[in-house]
């Protein structure tokens, strides 16, 4: 990115550690998340006002868990650009080849812009990283260790580290520089695996949460009154709340069984 190409309104650092949702997805979220919950419980208690209820008061609680989604979703999706990235200035820098690390860093600016969007935050980030170096003189080993500590990624952090260890310090740093790349993609495509194998157990969950909504709307449209005591009498209503109970419980299991750290 060219230094008079970046306008003012460009110079963001943004805090991956934190939700980008805007106002307005905020609050189509919130109700989104009531209808469903609203849905689900009259589809137990045939009641629109307890549906009404519960929907208001589980809804923010969803969509806290949604917003931690969008983060988890955003910094995964950022972990694996950067790991394009460390491909790019390793092949640059590799071989001999005489390039530096900062002349490789800017050259992969277009190279990534390749690969992503112009509004993708790889391109962003690198963009800003070399900014700062070309106007205020600012190390880039600084700009990637703030990077790192406003997305969160232990990765970039791990990078930021090696990078300013390599100031000045070495002159074997296109060895050391192929080294980090190669573990840090090993240590990237081995989340990248295991987030994979947790979003798939987490769609048959999910599947297996709706099941009991299906089989209860196909029984109690049968017409048949074969689930009328369900809704109208005492014992009804506290089997159908057991059952609402267990549903919410194994929503909880499923979603917090999944948050695996690596």
């Amino acid at each position: 990115m060219d230094n008079e190409r970046i306008q003012t309104s460009e110079i963001v650092r943004l805090d991956y550690t934190k939700c980008n949702m805007t106002k307005q997805e905020h609050i189509l979220a919130h109700i989104v998340f009531g209808i469903v919950v609203a849905v689900v419980v009259f589809i137990y208690y045939r009641s629109v006002i307890l549906s009404a209820v519960f929907g208001v008061a589980i809804a923010p609680y969803l969509e806290k868990e949604y917003q931690k989604t969008v983060i988890k979703k955003r910094q995964s999706r950022l972990r694996t650009q950067f790991k394009e990235f460390l491909n790019i200035i390793a092949i640059s820098v590799s071989g001999g080849s005489g390039t530096s690390l900062e002349n490789a860093v800017i050259a992969s600016h277009d190279e990534l812009k390749k690969l992503y969007s112009d509004k993708s935050d790889i391109v962003h980030e690198i963009g800003l990283i070399i900014y700062d170096y070309n106007r205020t003189g600012l190390l880039m080993s600084e700009g990637f260790k703030d990077l790192g500590e406003r997305s969160g990624i232990d990765d970039i952090k791990s990078f930021a580290t090696v990078y300013s260890t390599l100031n000045g310090q070495s002159s074997d740093f296109g060895y050391i520089i192929k080294n980090t790349h190669d573990i840090i993609k090993e240590k990237i495509e081995i989340t990248q695996e295991i987030e994979t194998n947790i979003s798939g157990a987490k769609s048959e969950a999910y599947i297996m949460l709706v099941m009991p909504l299906i089989v209860l709307l196909m029984m109690s449209s049968m017409g048949s009154g074969f689930l009328d005591a369900l809704f109208t009498t005492f014992m009804g209503r506290v089997v159908a709340t057991a059952g609402l109970a267990a549903l919410g419980v194994s929503y909880i299991i499923a979603t917090r069984s999944s948050d695996v750290e690596v």
